[in-house]
This record gives C-alpha cells, structure tokens and sequence, in this order.
C-alpha cells in the first residue's frame, strides 16, 4: 500500500566532524582520477584493489563454499529453507540437470557528510543523496534510493539506510549523488543545486575494516572538492547485513529540565537515535520532530526496527542525543545519553549527561531526565512467515484502455499488435510482471478489470472499472495465459475513451478487501494497474489510497511509455 505522508523541516545531525574523518588519504576505485596507487581494473577480483583497506577472508571463503555447492542431481529431499541465514542460495535448474547457484546477500548502507560547502547564502547547505548501481549491461546507472534532506547541516548524518543486493560474485560500482536541497521534493533534481559524488565497488565496502570507507567527494569531472576551512568534504559509507528480524520496538519519549540553550529562549530540543557500527562509531538511525521553546518536551510515539537498533543484541550500545535546532543553522549540541535496548524497556526514566568534546569527559552540569512513558516489542513477521501461515494472495491486474494510449492501429500506440512484434507494451508488462506475481495467486485465478473504454463502439457507454471478459459475473480468468487473451480479445471490442480515473478501480478493489482477513481465513489482496501515466482524478485517487491503507491490500503501478509520471510520484508519496 501506499503511505501519504506530510514531510517537516528540522534540522538535525551532528555539529561536530569526527577527527579520524579528515584522513590523509581516501578510498578510491581502480578506475578514479584519484587513485593514489593507479592499480588496474581486474575482473577476476577476490581482494579489494586499494592498498588502504584490509580483508576479511573468511567473508570470501565463506561465500565460495556456498558457489561450489551442488545439490545431488535428482535429488527430491533438498530444502531451499536450510541455507545458512542471512542470504539467498537460489538454485535455477531444470529436471536431473546440474544446478546454477547465486549468492546474494542484503545490505543497509548507512551515508554521513562531512564539511559539505556552503551553497546557500544566509545558510549551510541542506543535503541529500541519491544512490545509484551500475547496470554493466547497459552502462547506466539505476536509482536504488534516496535519504532524507538534512537541513541546515554540513555534517549530516542520514537516518534512512538504503537497502541493496550485495552480489558476491559480480563488481557492483555504487555511485551517490550529493544536492543541496531547495524545496522539500527530491523527485525533480533539475531543481537543486549539485554538490558531487563518490563512487565504490561494493565487494571493497563489505571487506574494509569495520565495513566503513571514507571517500573525498568529488565534482562532475572527477576533481576533489575544495577544501571547506581546510578540511576536505567527505562521504562515509556504513553498511550492515540485514538479518531475518521484523521486530519493531515501539517508543513514547519526553524530557524534564533540559538545560537553556537560546540566549532570548529556552531550547528548540530534539533528539536523535544512533547505534553503534563495526568501526566503533555511531550511525544515525532516527531523528525526532524538534518542539519549539521548551525544557520539557514532549515528542511523537515512534517505531524502529530492532535489527537496525540493535541488530537483535539487547545490550549492544545505543547513544541517544539531545540538540537545539536552530533555523537557517546547524543545531547545537546539548547532552546525551548512552545506554542499551534492555535498559530502554527496563527503566523509566535515564539522566541526561553533556559531553565536554575539548576536555574528552562529561561536564557536572544537570541536565535533566529522559522519561520514557512506553516502550513495547511488537512481534513481526516476514512474508515468508505468512505464507507458511496460510495467508492466501489474490492477484488483481487492471488495465488502462484511454486514449492518451493512441489509436491501436497505429505503431506509436502503446496498445499497436501488429508487425513485427504482435505484442504491444501493455503485452510485455503483462507478461514480465504477471509471471513474476503469479506464483503467488493462491487459486491462479487472476481478478482482470479495464478502465477508460467505451464499451460500445456504436455508442457510448464509458466504464472506469468493467471487466475484461466483457461478461458480467466473471472477473476472474485463468492465469497470465488467460489475462493476455482476455486483454487482446477486448482490446479488438471496445473504443479506447477517457477520461483517466483510477479512484474507481480502487475503491471497487478495496471493497473486495473489507473484512477477508481473519485468523480463520487469512487473504491480502495485490492490486497490478498498468497504465501510461496519465491521471485526471488525482485528489479522489489520493483519497482512496489513504482509506485503503488499513485494508490488507498492496497497490502495484506499472508505468507503460514515455509519459510524465511525476503522478504516479506523487501517489507512491516516498518524500511526502
């Protein structure tokens, strides 16, 4: 589903650069200007290929093991479910042949700033990143994610991990993208200002000491950036394994007697949240809202996973931080606290303390308490987890049949069959993400429904969800196989039309999936719309996303053609 959500404006991370993040020298790939050692590009690749970063072996070893692997040819006993935790072992084999193994495993990588140059006039800059992988294929780069815009801060530390496939056995060159943010949207780049990049191979990350590399950012012709009051703008990149915990730890916080930070006020506090890295050093992992003027505030309840807390360990560190925001500034340190997941539930209240970062100790100064009203685990489960369950998918595929598609006699048509192909857009997405969803559908039969047709070619009778059977009754048709004929068979009977309204092929799914779930009988519901990105009924459509929410229904947009989509943006609502 789809989660609409209003963004804020607060300022937030560390003031202060770390020392150890002004080094002498950086990490590099082979292929950088900057590669002090000017080692060459080797495809054959088991050890990173810069001087700088030492190895761990038994990673590699580890993970040649499992590549070796051959599962015993006919074989009817072998269980997919018995790999070691923690990656994906997918064996692609026909029957009594030899098998194909992939090992693939998933990362958190965690992005922090340092001495960022000031691009706004009355401010510091307000940076985001955008992280892309390379498609060796194609020699581009793909989008894979993007982090929060911190505000105001030239030492950011991002609270939002991107999450990739890490792929032992190919090079995966990870680039990111630095902004400074002019408008709270990060889906239209054009409208903010450029910073620079760092780029790295993956396999170097996962085998730097701590998992850690400290990269000097770069401009758009591969040159280091100046200098910002003599020290060099840098990137540290984090990255942390993702385990099989889905469990959340939910948290109601406020504080009582925090210290005057505002000459004419009192303190605009909020806090942050950071675990503790392999490198034995912080990363953010969660901001509050800031609560203006006030030594007692009070913030929202809040989730975090635990595996990204604390990776499971209870008593694994956590240091929560405490600042005064500042507008059009970086905010001001005001006390911390150190403690542990078990204390966190245990205790109900924890002093604050401030750090004295010149004199290396904590100050004598009261600085009031952390008073912690609730804090519950909250059991999660994985997909998998469901499905042994007995939760049961059903498979719903809509289909955009109005006009802005174009006339389906013509070759420019989304819908055109003809020569040579005699397979249109719409055709192939059908196929490549059907037969990906298909599996999934508990009884294989698929619920197909249009939008946008005049149904009577003779006259006009507009439908904004009607079935694509063109039969009353019968939603549902066999599989894929029966999706493509019933979408090629109405393709030839009705006149594509318009508008484009989606509210109503939602609202109908919804309705579908009020009350199916129960402990008794457990149903979800996945809705595919497949459509050319234009919209004309964009409040309604956000309306009936929000209602759904609740409802045990997941919404697939699959975008056809060239079109604007900066809709469907704004409906999948990540930066809102």
């Amino acid at each position: 589903f789809f989660n609409l959500l209003n963004s804020k404006r607060m300022g937030c991370t560390s003031s202060h650069a770390p020392e150890d993040h002004n080094p002498q020298q950086f990490y590099t790939t082979a292929t950088s200007k900057n590669n002090v050692f000017k080692q060459p590009l080797n495809s054959n690749r088991p050890l990173p290929r810069n001087g700088t970063i030492s190895v761990q072996s038994d990673k590699y070893d580890g993970a040649r093991n499992m590549m070796n692997y051959q599962p015993v040819q006919g074989n009817n006993d072998y269980q997919p479910h018995l790999q070691p935790q923690g990656s994906m072992h997918s064996v692609l084999s026909s029957h009594m042949e030899s098998s194909v193994a992939t090992l693939c495993e998933k990362l958190e990588l965690n992005i922090s700033l340092r001495n960022i140059p000031k691009l706004d006039l009355l401010s510091p800059s307000d940076p985001f990143c955008i992280v892309s992988i390379k498609d060796e294929v194609k020699n581009i780069y793909l989008n894979v994610g993007k982090t929060e815009i911190v505000w105001d801060n030239p030492n950011a530390d991002f609270s939002k991990d991107i999450r990739i496939n890490y792929l032992f056995e190919e090079i995966q060159y990870v680039k990111i993208d630095i902004y400074d943010a002019d408008e709270h949207q990060t889906t239209d780049l054009s409208k903010h200002d450029y910073i620079g990049c760092v780029e790295f191979i993956v396999g170097d990350l996962v085998t730097a000491n701590g998992q850690k590399l400290v990269m000097a950012i770069e401009d758009k012709q591969g040159r280091k950036l100046k200098k910002v009051k003599g020290l060099q703008p840098l990137a540290i990149v984090r990255a942390q394994e993702i385990d099989d915990n889905y469990d959340e730890i939910e948290f109601k916080f406020s504080s009582r007697g925090l210290p005057k930070m505002d000459t004419f006020g009192k303190i605009d506090a909020f806090f942050q949240i950071y675990r503790k890295t392999n490198d034995n050093n912080w990363a953010s992992i969660y901001k509050s809202e800031h609560i203006t003027n006030n030594y007692n505030p009070s913030w929202k309840q809040f989730k975090i996973e635990t595996r990204r807390l604390c990776n499971g360990d209870m008593n694994r560190p956590i240091l929560i931080r405490c600042w005064d925001w500042n507008r059009d500034a970086k905010p001001d340190y005001a006390c911390e606290i150190k403690t542990t997941l078990a204390q966190l539930i245990d205790a109900r209240e924890i002093k604050w303390r401030q750090w004295n970062f010149k004199k290396k100790r904590y100050n004598n100064k009261n600085c009031g308490d952390l008073l912690i009203h609730h804090s519950n685990i909250i059991k999660k489960h994985s997909f998998v987890s469901f499905l042994k369950g007995g939760l049961q998918l059903e498979l719903m595929v809509a289909i955009d049949f109005t006009g802005s598609n174009g006339d389906p006699r013509d070759k420019k048509s989304l819908h055109y069959m003809g020569a040579p192909y005699y397979e249109s857009q719409y055709m192939k997405v059908i196929k490549s993400v059907g037969r990906v969803l298909e599996p999934y559908d508990a009884d294989g039969d698929i619920g197909a429904y249009g939008f946008g047709a005049n149904l009577n070619p003779y006259g006009k009778k507009v439908s904004h969800c009607f079935n694509l059977t063109l039969q009353d009754g019968e939603e549902e048709v066999a599989g894929i196989d029966g999706l493509v004929e019933a979408y090629k068979n109405c393709l030839n009977k009705v006149q594509l039309y318009g508008p484009t309204y989606f509210s109503e092929i939602l609202n109908n799914v919804a309705a579908k999936s009020i009350d199916i779930c129960s402990q008794k009988k457990q149903s979800y519901h996945i809705l595919l719309i497949i459509t050319d990105g234009v919209i004309n009924d964009m409040q309604r459509s956000i309306d009936a996303i929000v209602d759904a929410t609740r409802l045990p229904l997941s919404i697939i947009i699959v975008g056809v053609g060239d079109a604007n989509f900066e809709n469907m943006e704004i409906l999948d609502a990540d930066d809102n």
